[in-house]
């Protein structure tokens, strides 16, 4: 492996995406589900006005439908590519920002009062690296601040035991960064060879257990009807 994170392969698969011609790879602003979500969300817990910022904002969707329902946004990913599509989505909107940064390793500066995370925890697969990322999130939230984690990767025969290096996730499980697979691009014609970007799931029960042992108090946990963009995943709400 390089000494680049391997979950930077995300970076790649953007950039293969806009090559073949395509506007966006992952969630639209329009999408019913994440804009109903969201909007309940905010509503439940009076965050307009106030400042949320997104781990692994990918292009900006949740970006754009945040500033639409008043908040003050700020969105955080590692792959260039996909901040440079945000930066363009939310570019009306004076209270909404993008920036690059490596959400395992680099702090966030400020305090928030509120942050989502949209199919980007289970995109870390050592036990490392997990911790590193939710001690971050945690650190950079308000005393009593909510956290929406938005279809992350959920199973009931989730593999449990320890994770020390990708090395042992690609033995354990076969999942790779560089095995090309055909995919179709979200609602196009469209199709890219890229690889099917190992994602770790967990049980209800693991994901409880991790994200208490963070600090965060787990308010409810939802599993998600099978969907094309996780088929199998659960939204998560939680509270620090």
């Amino acid at each position: 492996m390089s000494k680049q994170p391997y979950y930077l392969a995300y970076e790649k698969r953007y950039q293969t995406v806009y090559s073949a011609g395509a506007e966006r790879w992952g969630h639209s602003p329009d999408e019913p589900e994440l804009l109903s979500t969201l909007t309940e969300w905010v509503n439940l817990h009076n965050l307009k006005g106030k400042r949320v910022i997104e781990f692994a904002c990918g292009e900006g969707a949740a970006g754009v439908i945040l500033s639409q329902l008043g908040c003050i946004y700020h969105g955080v990913d590692i792959a260039p590519s996909a901040v440079g599509k945000a930066r363009l989505a939310i570019k009306d909107f004076p209270n909404a920002t993008v920036s690059v940064l490596d959400m395992v390793n680099d702090k966030v500066n400020g305090e928030f009062d509120a942050a989502i995370d949209i199919m980007g925890f289970h995109m870390l697969i050592t036990d490392g690296d997990r911790k590193k990322y939710l001690a971050n999130v945690y650190n950079a939230l308000k005393s009593g601040a909510p956290m929406l984690f938005y279809k992350e990767s959920y199973r009931l025969d989730a593999y449990e035991g320890a994770v020390n290096t990708y090395e042992e996730w690609l033995a354990i499980t076969g999942d790779d960064y560089e095995t090309p697979q055909v995919r179709r691009i979200l609602d196009s014609d469209v199709t890219v060879e890229v690889p099917l970007t190992p994602a770790r799931a967990h049980t209800k029960n693991g994901y409880i257990n991790e994200l208490n042992g963070a600090g965060f108090v787990v308010d409810d946990f939802v599993e998600m009807e099978i969907n094309y963009q996780n088929p199998h995943s659960a939204t998560i709400y939680v509270h620090k």
